[in-house]
């Protein structure tokens, strides 16, 4: 029973790391969309370094995912590997659904007058 408990407990742990690097992600989204807007295949430059941070950030996803995901299986085995696709799809998504978002809230803010 107590090592249920523990192993909930790092659950809970690697689960709120895991929504800190996702939110970490989304914010350089925004910050890289407000900085450089558009789409681009290759980094302007001081683009280059937001990239990096991105990729850094996913990959640490990832890897929390995985981590999430072998905690889980010890105590549910029917929810194997679902913070693993949740961090490639999300984490996958996190630059244009963040660039997407920045814009529209810059639309939002500018139709209450409010300039970014």
């Amino acid at each position: 029973m107590e090592d249920k408990a523990k192993l909930e407990e790092t659950f809970q742990f690697i689960k709120m790391i895991w929504a800190l690097f996702m939110a970490a992600l989304y914010i350089t989204s925004f910050i890289d969309e407000y900085r450089f807007p558009g789409e681009r295949t290759q980094p302007l430059e001081g683009e280059e370094a937001i990239w990096l941070v991105q990729n850094v950030l996913f990959f640490g996803l990832m890897g929390l995912g995985f981590l999430a995901d072998m905690v889980q299986i010890k105590i549910d085995k029917g929810k194997a590997f679902l913070f693993l696709s949740m961090s490639l799809v999300l984490g996958g998504l996190s630059s244009t659904v963040g660039a997407l978002q920045f814009r529209l809230a810059k639309k939002l803010l500018t139709a209450f007058g409010i300039e970014v």
